[in-house]
């Protein structure tokens, strides 16, 4: 009997921006799951009900997801792999909708950001949606008048829509950073890295010492953000190092680190498409 594909967890729809990296990141073969919320994503994975998941972390234009860097910090869920996913956004309407006949677009808050332009010189009005396929697929089975939808050209033909422009983001270095949660994805990794976060003492040189443990050993460091705790002004922070926990610079540096830190954990130590 062959074996059912594996199972992976998406927010969203079918035809979401998630679906397209989880399918670069896992592969065509896979079966995609879609949830609700990324919430539910985190929680398919952590009670074993997917083989993993796959979310955003970070986009080009918007900068961090925080919804999703705060589930990584409050799941022991590990992060296995990485992709940056090129974002081309699409005019979708239903068949016999014209381009000048389009007065509103349905869409993610932070699609219809990143195509604002393009909808001012249209004289198109911006309509929120909780997710860009959904829009999609809400706009081909209700059809409201003079309404088209901003998604992937994959949610066009999923739900039938015609794709009246192609690309209509207002800057070409759009592109979103997704990161598998659970089993890695079996697939050749360009890169690696290894994925921090850590808090320390509020006083002078707390996160001078823990960048000089990295930057001491030649280590350069991708990313650096905070979020806040749920103590008023506390902080954690999030670091991305580039290199593997197998290598002994890193293993050295994260030891160092944590001698300088109250708390410190490895979010992962993953591939990068």
């Amino acid at each position: 009997m062959p074996e059912s594909p594996r199972r992976i967890a998406f927010q969203g729809e079918p035809g979401a921006y998630g679906e397209e990296a989880l399918r670069a990141l896992h592969g065509a073969g896979v079966e995609a799951v879609p949830c609700l919320t990324f919430r539910a994503v985190f929680e398919a994975v952590a009670e074993g009900r997917v083989h993993g998941g796959v979310v955003p972390v970070e986009s080009s234009l918007g900068g961090p997801v925080a919804e999703t860097v705060d589930l990584l910090l409050e799941h022991d869920v590990p992060v296995t792999g990485e992709l940056s996913l090129r974002i081309r956004h699409c005019l979708l309407a239903p068949p016999g909708l014209s381009l000048d006949d389009v007065q509103q677009a349905l869409s993610h808050p932070q699609a219809l950001a990143q195509c604002a332009g393009y909808l001012r010189r249209r004289g198109i009005t911006p309509l929120p949606e909780t997710n860009t396929a959904i829009a999609a697929r809400k706009v081909a089975e209700e059809k409201p008048p003079h309404t088209a939808a901003i998604a992937s050209r994959m949610s066009a033909g999923l739900y039938g829509l015609a794709v009246l422009e192609e690309g209509v983001e207002d800057s070409p270095d759009n592109y979103t950073r997704f990161v598998s949660l659970g089993p890695a994805p079996e697939r050749t990794w360009t890169r690696r890295k290894t994925a921090l976060a850590f808090t320390v003492e509020n006083g002078p040189g707390a996160l001078y010492r823990v960048m000089s443990a990295f930057s001491s050993r030649g280590l350069n460091v991708a990313r650096l953000e905070s979020r806040p705790q749920r103590r008023a002004w506390e902080y954690v922070w999030c670091l991305d190092v580039d290199g593997a926990l197998e290598d002994p610079r890193v293993r050295e540096a994260v030891a160092a680190a944590q001698a300088a830190c109250v708390t410190l954990r490895v979010l992962g130590s993953y591939g990068v498409v």
